[in-house]
């Protein structure tokens, strides 16, 4: 059996399994805590308990039961620490996906799409011999964007209620032949009563409506002294629009300051589709477009802002914001520096799923007086090596 860690400078144990052991597909062995992953790169979390440290880049991603593909957790954008990870061994990975394709938003669904025909495919920008991201498209089944009709308000809320609404079925037992997106909804309330449902995710996929329940939050104060439950039923709409796109395989990085190359060509029967590219990426470089005046002795440090992935349809909550958060760059020119076509120095170039904008700072001016003219930085957006970490736990 394998021994835990005993003392400081002690690695991991040693492989258990017979090299090659991914022969068999089994996850991978490490025999040591520190992982160098490229762009692209991505390692199984063996089976244990660990705690994951994820560098400045990489990302932590579970495989989501219901659509079978690999979703980042929410706040692995920001979450430098250690964070702990009791894996199977198949179904958690760290991942390094800067200049990947991570996710695809719908910005228009189109009409008339069958989803045996749909097609997503990935063109341009991608260097000769790296693998491109794959897409699975889903076409209707989605919940109406107005949300479900209560057909029950119930009483006695103290704290909205939880909606639960199941997902829909997989692709062995889906009409659609691909399974779908569970759809997701928030329920409000009024003087006790639930006034509303509101769609967070509309989902794809479901073949009929499902059947949701509302259930009372263990949380709720009102619990000992009684609860009638509300009711919901939902309808199905978007027939022939596609709904969602599941990024079968992040494909290799695409070059960095090429990012925005990359475009989605949506094929089969329908008309109007049109989709886009969530990039994971980071700044790579900076150079001056303008050294502006006044910035005296401080230099000038740049901020970022935005890079969220591109507002989509409402059919997943990353498009509405919900599930990404960029950590912003770290860019900065010195005093000496301050002069056009200078390049930056970059401490940590952010995560984010779109290009951010950057803009110059005046918390680094002599004195606290504001600079003349402001600063200008034109920002490389790429991919980056990483370090992670993997320890076991005691």
């Amino acid at each position: 059996m394998p021994a835990g860690l005993s003392g400081p400078g002690v690695g991991l144990p040693f492989p258990q399994n017979l090299f090659p052991s991914e022969l068999q597909n089994a996850p991978q062995d490490a025999s040591s805590n520190q992982l160098g992953l490229a762009p692209g790169d991505i390692f199984v979390i063996p089976a244990g308990e660990w705690y994951i440290g994820l560098g400045m880049y990489c990302v932590l991603q579970f495989l989501d039961p219901v659509t079978n593909t690999w979703y980042i957790a929410s706040g692995s954008a920001l979450n430098r620490g250690m964070q702990f990870v009791s894996s199977d061994g198949f179904t958690a990975r760290v991942a390094n996906l800067t200049g990947c394709v991570v996710s695809a938003s719908v910005v228009n669904g189109g009409t008339s799409y069958v989803q045996a025909t749909t097609t997503i495919t990935a063109i341009g920008g991608f260097a000769t011999g790296v693998a491109l991201p794959t897409f699975l498209p889903i076409v209707g089944g989605a919940l109406k964007i107005s949300g479900g009709t209560l057909t029950a308000n119930g009483a006695g809320y103290g704290v909205p209620p939880i909606v639960m609404i199941p997902p829909p079925p997989p692709a062995q037992v889906n009409a659609n032949g691909v399974g779908g997106i569970q759809a997701a909804a928030i329920a409000l309330i009024a003087s006790g009563t639930v006034s509303s449902i509101s769609m967070i995710n509309q989902g794809a996929g479901y073949p009929t409506a499902p059947i949701a329940v509302i259930v009372p939050s263990p949380f709720d104060p009102n619990l000992a002294t009684g609860i009638t439950n509300a009711t919901v039923t939902f309808t199905l709409g978007s027939s022939g629009i596609i709904m969602g796109a599941l990024v079968t395989n992040n494909g290799g990085p695409l070059p960095n300051g090429s990012l925005g190359s990359i475009t989605l060509s949506v094929g089969g029967a329908g008309t109007s589709g049109s989709l886009t590219a969530n990039v994971l990426q980071t700044v790579v470089s900076g150079t001056l477009t303008s050294a502006g005046t006044g910035y005296g002795t401080g230099g000038v440090a740049f901020q970022t802002f935005g890079g969220n992935p591109v507002t989509g349809i409402g059919n997943s909550p990353a498009n509405e914001l919900i599930a990404w958060l960029p950590r912003m760059a770290n860019v900065a020119v010195t005093a000496a520096s301050l002069s056009v076509a200078a390049p930056a120095t970059v401490y940590d170039g952010g995560l984010f799923q779109a290009a951010p904008g950057i803009a110059a700072s005046t918390g680094l001016t002599t004195g606290g007086t504001p600079p003349t003219t402001i600063a200008g930085l034109t920002a490389v957006m790429g991919s980056a090596y990483d370090i992670a970490v993997i320890q076991p736990t005691p």
